[in-house]
């Protein structure tokens, strides 16, 4: 009963939310009553806003507080304000109650508080230096943190295999809706799928297929790995749902998230212990497949094709021995953004960089990262993703529980596939990707504390 109503509830709420954000109503009313109403419940019952939250992350419209110039707006999803709101309501119970130390310690803690540090130094010197404008930074800068609110929350709230196994049932409804709107946004508007509510009222060209790309990458990674630890019955519902997933992946026609798959797949057959061939076999006849279904296969490989070939190919990039590619434009504006970084911002501010929004919206994530936290933020992120894919190593050789072993196995393969889709797309600053990343994280690090306290789940 309690399931139903947590499901129930959310889905009134995001279609509440969704519906005063489409028909022009008083945003800040609705939220703001929403929000009391999830603070009490959460404060009551930390596992129920947790799962409200879980159901918010995909499925939340947006909501304009301003602009902060001409060209640029600042944007929340309903999901930050309960993130938020949850997060605030969560700390006023542990404060009151003390039921468990206030942050648990993880093998992750240290380079995510340094790097959030990071974050905050680095751009309060850009401001000091008047590099870059203090409103728009300071919310970007919020937006940076909140991932990893999101991750100590979830860390100190989930407590072992029971919840770990319910919030994972609500993810899977949630990728359920997530994919049978992504075939309706297709068909209908005509346009790249997207995720719920993440293109504009009215203008569905504008909607961020790399979001949803790289939202799959983590799915189907976590679907590879039940392939890799289960037969019968379990194998045959991970077949099923990496067969209906997997059209609503390839019409996002996200060539970076093509790539991440590409080495997430790779990454499966590589730190898989088991049934190798098995998966190798399942993965190139599901490729096989989509790929003789002539519609499908055609834009998908026009898609890729126009990357280096046609009249959009009009950038020569020379590889010095290697050759001379041309590029069209999309993609010469990720060589753009790296070498600018490189070469021009990091020179100028090589140890802590220029802040968050100091070398502008750059097309890669590791343009981002060099430039906006120059080789310090480098060290720290690369500290951080190898201790993340050491934990879910550890979890996935230490534990006999098939769903458990394939859950660490999709996090370590997702982890691969997220970095390579970084190349082309800001990938660890986008909502719709790193909430579940950082919810997918927290529960492998939950798992390895019990390992290292050596406690039953």
């Amino acid at each position: 009963m309690k399931n139903i109503l947590i499901i129930a509830v959310s889905l009134v709420l995001a279609l509440f939310l969704g519906y005063v954000a489409s028909t022009g109503s008083n945003v800040y009313v609705a939220a703001g009553f929403i929000s009391v109403v999830v603070v009490i419940i959460s404060f009551f019952s930390p596992k129920f806003g947790f799962s409200l939250l879980i159901f918010s992350m995909l499925l939340s419209p947006e909501i304009s507080v301003g602009a902060v110039s001409a060209s640029r707006a600042i944007v929340f999803r309903y999901d930050d304000i309960l993130l938020v709101v949850i997060f605030l309501s969560w700390l006023a119970r542990s404060a009151i109650f003390k039921e468990k130390p206030f942050v648990l310690d993880t093998k992750v803690q240290l380079p995510v508080l340094l790097y959030a540090a990071l974050c905050v130094i680095s751009t309060e010197m850009g401001v000091l230096r008047g590099d870059i404008h203090f409103l728009k930074s300071f919310f970007y800068v919020l937006k940076y943190v909140e991932y990893f609110f999101l991750y100590f929350m979830a860390v100190n709230i989930v407590e072992g295999k029971d919840d770990i196994k319910q919030f994972s049932k609500y993810a899977l409804i949630v990728v359920f809706i997530v994919t049978v709107y992504a075939y309706y946004f297709y068909h209908s508007a005509g346009v790249r799928a997207s995720a719920p509510f993440e293109a504009p009222l009215g203008r569905p060209q504008e909607s961020e297929p790399a979001s949803l790309g790289g939202y799959y990458i983590i799915i189907l990674s976590v679907f590879f790995g039940l392939l890799s630890e289960y037969s019968g019955l379990p194998f045959a519902y991970s077949i099923f749902a990496v067969l209906f997933i997997v059209p609503a992946f390839l019409v996002t026609f996200s060539r970076a998230s093509y790539i991440g798959l590409t080495f997430s797949s790779l990454a499966l057959l590589l730190f898989s212990r088991r049934r190798k061939f098995t998966i190798f076999i399942v993965l190139s006849s599901i490729f096989i497949i989509y790929m003789l279904v002539p519609t499908l296969s055609q834009k998908v490989r026009k898609r890729v094709r126009m990357t280096y070939q046609g009249a959009a190919a009009s950038h020569i990039l020379d590889l010095g021995f290697i050759g001379k590619i041309k590029l069209e434009e999309s993609a010469w504006l990720r060589v753009v953004s790296l070498k600018r970084a490189f070469f021009e911002k990091f020179p100028k501010h090589p140890l802590l960089g220029w802040g968050v929004t100091g070398i502008g919206m750059g097309d890669s994530q590791y343009a981002l990262i060099i430039g906006e936290l120059g080789a310090l933020g480098v060290i720290i992120f690369i500290w951080m993703m190898y201790l993340i894919f050491k934990s879910a190593r550890r979890v996935y050789v230490y534990y006999e529980e098939k769903w458990i072993r394939a859950m660490a196995l999709g996090l370590a393969v997702a982890l691969v596939g997220l970095l390579f889709q970084g190349i082309g797309v800001n990938t660890f600053i986008i909502v719709r990707i790193m909430e579940p990343f950082w919810v997918l994280t927290a529960f492998i690090m939950v798992l390895e504390r019990k390992i290292i306290q050596k406690k039953p789940v």
